[in-house]
């Protein structure tokens, strides 16, 4: 099995290098490229709905471009354009099995960030102990195993799976299972949503605003991140975007401000109470003394009042040395709005980040919730990008930037390209950027209009533009199943290719998210990558994933390899085959043959179906 893959993935290969799909000829320029004349010979209505599909869903299904035909391609867009109007009950359906999608940020912290202490306490009433959740020895501050005494004790495994039943019937699960569902759920909505350009949108506004799951409180702030911030106001204004992602604990958390605090601040709330705590028990402890009423005696008095002194002087320190972040205030003009060649300075950033001093969580790692602490804000005066915020301005200092930012040209600009690098080519037509900047600015960046006007825009249907993009490794994988009309649980075993090509779901680290341009995708190893999960795929070997072959093959009886390929040609990639990826896919079925020496594991139709979904052509949109 491992040898036909191998031949036929290398096979693939070498039909990509031929056909030109390098990293070279994709590479993207810094800056759009002038405008090209659009081409004399326009595309067809067929090129045209297989364009539109490619580019503003997640990959035609069987069905839709005969669809899309029938409706035209302008209401297919109205209606994508419009995905509250659209019924999504399957989609909603299949989302319901999926157990961390129904619980608050607060619940998800009760059941999938527990603290250590509070599971070693839980195991050890069932006579367990917590290094049983860590089989060889990787339990936090574990003790090194004795092999003598190791050997006379159960399985390990065996003890870490009662363990985890156990914690399981208590209501807690392990942290990787949020992750797993987060990306899970992503997988569902891209394959069946109706709302297909919602999912895309989302995908690409989470790209633009990007947080790392697995940075500490971020596993369970994320969820809600993605829900509420970025998919609910995908399609609204650019600046109720923005205000959303501020104030999210998951931003605030990821990018560090909410641990921003002016160094000349007088203090924080708990620091307040706890000073309040130690004088009124002092002041009780007088009056009732003075009265003749009992009070406790001195030793346990005087271990109360220095224990509360402690976590006020510790209080203090942590106020002392949090001081101001530039974290977020950089990113949100660099990656978020103006672009790293907006205009903005160094001065820019230090006063931006005073304005977000006080923006903060409460209780972060129990699903707290963003709050304003008065306290910790730099309350003087500001100058951002030569406008003056007065001093007193409080929680509003933030919003003034928010709207700053998202009312700027730069802003307008950057935002712009970045749509039109993902919708239309990696080095997109300097007029068609300007035509959604000068819509920006006049919608007061209503986000559904700046869309509007990049999909009418002749530039998009042009010659220069039609299959110009190469599919990132998301997008690969969910196109394929939907090009099968196929089923899937998006289970971490379809999720293991996705990251093995280098894009796992919400696991980007860096605040710049992954890139959209081809020079990043396409190196041999990702194309390996690709060929072999077409194959698995076509083959039936993801666990959770089903494809039925027999309901797209040909109705003609003993159809020939020659008659199998045209036929899922047409199916699955809607253009001519080029002579270099038939005659590769001719090769590899001979091979193939030789390698499985007659032993019938393997139909045709599938080592086609892979093939082809691993070609160049598939690779293409």
């Amino acid at each position: 099995m491992y040898r036909k893959v191998f031949v036929w993935t290398l096979t693939g290969l070498m039909a990509l290098s031929s056909l030109g799909v390098t990293a070279q000829e994709m590479s993207p320029k810094s800056k759009p490229t002038k405008a090209k004349p659009v081409a004399a010979k326009p595309l067809t209505e067929d090129q045209k709905v297989a364009h539109l599909l490619e580019r503003i869903t997640f990959g035609a299904r069987l069905g839709d471009a005969e669809r899309v035909k029938k409706i035209g391609w302008q209401k297919f867009l109205d209606e994508q354009l419009a995905p509250e109007k659209l019924d999504d009950s399957v989609t909603e359906q299949k989302l319901k099995t999926i157990h961390a999608l129904g619980l608050t940020t607060e619940e998800l912290a009760r059941t999938y960030d527990v603290p250590q202490q509070e599971l070693a306490a839980k195991l050890k009433e069932k006579g367990f102990d917590i290094t049983d959740m860590y089989p060889g020895g990787n339990a936090p501050n574990a003790p090194k195993p004795d092999a003598k005494s190791d050997a006379n004790q159960p399985d390990p495994q065996a003890r870490r799976r009662e363990a985890q039943r156990i914690l399981a019937e208590m209501g807690y699960r392990q942290p990787r299972e949020l992750v797993e569902q987060l990306q899970q759920s992503k997988i569902i909505r891209a394959v069946y949503s109706e709302r297909q350009l919602q999912e895309v949108m989302t995908d690409f506004w989470f790209n633009h605003f990007n947080v790392f799951i697995n940075k500490g409180a971020d596993r369970i702030l994320t969820p809600a991140y993605e829900r509420d911030a970025i998919r609910a106001k995908a399609f609204g204004k650019f600046s109720d975007l923005l205000k959303a992602t501020a104030e999210s604990p998951a931003m605030l958390f990821y990018l560090d401000n909410w641990t921003s605090a002016s160094p000349n601040a007088k203090g924080n709330d708990q620091e307040e109470r706890t000073q309040k705590m130690i004088e009124q028990m002092k002041e009780i402890r007088r009056t009732r003394k003075a009265e003749g009423q009992p009070v406790i005696d001195e030793a346990e008095y005087e271990k109360r009042r220095t224990q509360m002194q402690q976590n006020l002087d510790r209080l203090k320190a942590q106020r002392r040395n949090r001081g101001i972040n530039e974290n977020y205030a950089r990113e949100i003009m660099e990656l978020h709005t103006l672009g790293v060649d907006g205009g903005y300075t160094q001065k820019d950033v230090q006063e931006v980040a005073r304005c977000f001093t006080g923006w903060t969580i409460r209780q972060p790692r129990a699903g707290g919730s963003f709050y304003f602490n008065a306290a910790i804000h730099d309350d003087g005066e500001k100058i951002i990008l030569g406008q003056k915020i007065p001093a007193g301005g409080g929680m509003q200092d933030g919003y003034k930037v928010i709207e700053i930012l998202s009312r700027h040209p730069a802003t307008a600009k950057f935002v712009s390209t970045k749509l039109a690098r993902k919708f239309v080519s990696d080095n997109p037509p300097a007029a068609l950027v300007d035509k959604m900047a000068n819509t920006f600015r006049k919608t007061d960046g209503d986000m559904r209009e700046v869309l509007r006007a990049m999909f009418t825009a002749p530039e998009f249907w042009s010659n220069e533009t039609y299959r110009a993009k190469i599919k990132t490794p998301f997008e690969m994988t969910v196109s394929a199943v939907r090009a099968l009309n196929g089923d899937t649980n998006g289970n971490p075993q379809f999720h293991k290719w996705i990251t093995q090509m280098g894009e796992g779901l919400f696991l980007a680290q860096p605040p710049t998210g992954y890139p959209d341009t081809a020079d990043h995708w396409v190196n041999t190893g990702a194309l390996l990558d690709r060929m072999n999960f077409a194959l698995a795929l076509s083959a039936n070997r993801i666990n959770g994933t089903r494809v039925d072959l027999a309901k797209l093959a040909p109705t003609t009886p003993n159809a020939s390899r020659t008659q199998l390929v045209d036929h899922f040609a047409r199916l699955l990639l809607h253009i001519e085959l080029s002579p270099q990826t038939r005659a590769t896919i001719d090769k590899s079925l001979n091979e193939a043959t030789l390698a499985m020496n007659n032993s019938g594991t393997n139909s045709d139709a599938a080592k086609i179906v892979g093939l082809l979904l691993g070609s160049p052509e598939f690779q293409r949109q």
